[in-house]
């Protein structure tokens, strides 16, 4: 291979995006909608590094407990920030393009819609 190819080859190679996170949004339907947004590292063991909670347009602050993430399935379990309370617990399926659930907050059980970024 010629040097001016391979130093093109390289070139390319170092501008592409690193696509070192990714997240999701999840929401309710309804009056009262919930969201909470995630953000995640590309990395092994997939580190959750942004959790954020809102309830009707009010921000809740929360941290993250437990959550998993494959193809098939996404799981969360949010606490506030003293970990004495349980915030929110997600449970959905994966459905090709996004994942639909429920969603459980004050013992009340909501469907929810989860769509990656």
């Amino acid at each position: 291979m010629n040097k001016p190819l391979f130093a093109i080859t390289l070139f390319l190679l170092g501008t592409a995006p690193a696509h070192a996170t990714g997240g999701f949004v999840c929401r309710t339907a309804g009056s009262r909608p919930i969201e909470v947004s995630l953000g995640f590292g590309h990395v092994p063991g997939s580190p959750l590094i942004l959790t954020r909670l809102t309830d009707n347009g009010r921000q809740v602050p929360v941290q993250s407990a437990q959550w998993w993430l494959d193809k098939s399935e996404l799981r969360l379990v949010l606490v506030s920030p003293n970990a004495m309370r349980e915030e929110l617990v997600i449970r959905a399926r994966g459905n090709r393009h996004f994942y639909d659930g429920s969603a459980w907050r004050n013992g009340r059980q909501q469907w929810i819609r989860c769509r990656g970024d």
